[in-house]
């Protein structure tokens, strides 16, 4: 008899998730290990949104989906580099998910908005943000009588004849008929971005904007058994200059961003995954230019400077720049991490970049503002304004702002984490951040990341539970 039938490590929203769905399916004795003092990890910290196809919520806004239209969308945005078992399985039951999510209490609002660049919209807010969603799992776990010990790091996991049986904290050992993690990433672990997500690396301006607990436990607890890793420099990030830690996910539509060759590369509307896959492909590496106008907009241009993002989201307020305001542009001139100059062609000069390059970039896209067409990038004609006043200010911008980290443990499409042999390690299930190879070269849209781990957490619990009570599948 061990002392629960499942256990799992970690109660952000893949842990609730795989808590509540082991419970549901049969396992009695369920119990939650924190190692922080407070439930939620990073999950608590989002912005609550949970990408899903053919909810209920879509089907009352008559949106109506095939059932293999998300997952089809999905590998080829991932350029087909994901595994395609469990991420197919997430896919097909994440309608479900989210209908789940919401019959345990999860606010989520009628309105859907767009993730990414779908034809169709598959990200449903949550009125709450992460915190709203961790709380309806909380209160769900908690009326299903799901312990959940807080302060509890675990540092190994029991393991007999090869098979996964507890965990242990310390001196304390709590033997389970199954295991799952569900500890997060490893953004809080300098050394861990530094080997597994190298893109994002820089010594002197990385920085998490998750959770201090996401440390990569998973990594160390089952490597430690010889589980494989993937999803190798798999990740998001999202720009800034170093030295502020501001997360700016989305730009106002105002800015115009050149790569290290004084070129255009993108629409800078474009949502943060996406942007992120371009400057990666552009030297990892741009440059954000406004002009005077930006910063005070003349009283005609007001209302147009103001409503500057494509992005919509009930559950948030509405986006307002974080770097690209007076303030903040004056400090960072002060820290020498921005540039100001009375032209443009010697503002190039003060950045590093080439004028002549430069100049003819600006020019150009002025002239696309001045027609209401973006000829090369298809911004939308709204957020076209030229850079005419000077004085004109360019902002050197780094993806190095770690919003999620993807590379993980293996899992095959039973959440079931893969040995170093190719089989899965009896006894032993992963889901959420710690799960590597279920994102691709970029990051799909707002709900990805809550998505993945909201659904496979389900699978997770599931299988854990038909484990641990001896049910055939």
């Amino acid at each position: 008899m061990t002392d629960v039938d499942v256990l799992v490590v970690g109660s952000g929203a893949a842990g609730l998730c795989a808590a509540l769905a082991a419970v549901e399916h049969g396992a009695h004795r369920v119990l939650v290990a924190e190692g922080s003092p407070e439930v939620g990890g990073s999950s608590r910290l989002s912005g609550g949104i949970v990408m899903g196809s053919r909810s209920g919520v879509q089907h009352a806004n008559e949106i109506y989906e095939e059932e293999d239209d998300l997952f089809h969308d999905y590998r080829s945005l991932m350029r087909w580099d994901i595994a395609a078992g469990p991420v197919r399985k997430f896919a097909r039951r994440s309608g479900e998910t989210i209908d789940w999510l919401a019959a345990h209490g999860v606010p989520f609002f009628d309105r859907l908005i767009f993730g990414g660049e779908e034809r169709r919209p598959r990200s449903h807010a949550v009125d709450g943000g992460g915190q709203a969603l961790i709380d309806a799992l909380h209160r769900a776990a908690t009326a299903r009588q799901i312990d959940i010990a807080l302060g509890q790091r675990v540092d190994r996991l029991l393991v007999e004849d090869g098979r996964v049986v507890g965990v242990a904290v310390g001196d304390d050992e709590i033997t389970a008929a199954a295991v799952v993690l569900a500890t997060g990433g490893f953004g809080a672990a300098p050394e861990k971005i530094a080997e597994l997500f190298p893109s994002a690396w820089d010594p002197e301006r990385t920085w998490y904007i998750g959770h201090d607990g996401a440390r990569g436990d998973a990594l160390d607890l089952a490597g430690a058994l010889g589980a494989q890793v993937t999803g190798h420099d798999r990740g998001l990030r999202t720009l800034g200059p170093g030295g502020t830690f501001v997360n700016e996910a989305l730009l106002p539509g105002w800015v115009v961003l050149l790569d290290p060759n004084g070129h255009r590369f993108a629409d800078e509307t474009a949502p943060y995954g996406i942007l992120d896959n371009a400057v990666r492909a552009h030297g990892n590496r741009c440059v954000a230019f406004l002009d005077a106008a930006a910063l005070e907009p003349p009283a005609d241009l007001a209302d147009r400077y103001r409503d500057a993002y494509k992005q919509v989201w009930p559950n948030h307020a509405p986006f307002k720049p974080r770097h690209y305001k007076t303030e903040m542009i004056e400090f960072l001139l002060g820290q020498k991490t921005a540039f100001v100059a009375d032209d443009i062609a010697s503002l190039a000069v003060e950045v590093g970049l080439d004028p002549t390059a430069v100049v003819g970039e600006i020019d150009r896209y002025n002239a696309f503002a001045d027609a209401g067409t973006d000829a090369d990038y298809g911004k939308a004609g709204k957020f076209l304004v030229p850079l005419r006043t000077p004085p004109f200010y360019a902002v050197p911008l780094y993806p190095i702002a770690v919003n999620l980290t993807g590379a993980g443990l293996r899992i095959d499409d039973c959440a079931r984490v893969v040995g170093a042999d190719g089989r899965p390690v009896p006894g032993l299930f992963a889901a959420g951040e710690c799960v590597g190879g279920l994102l691709g070269p970029l990051y799909m849209g707002s709900g990805n990341s809550l998505g993945l781990a909201t659904g496979v957490g389900r699978i997770a619990g599931e299988e854990a539970a038909a484990l641990a009570t001896g049910a055939q599948h």
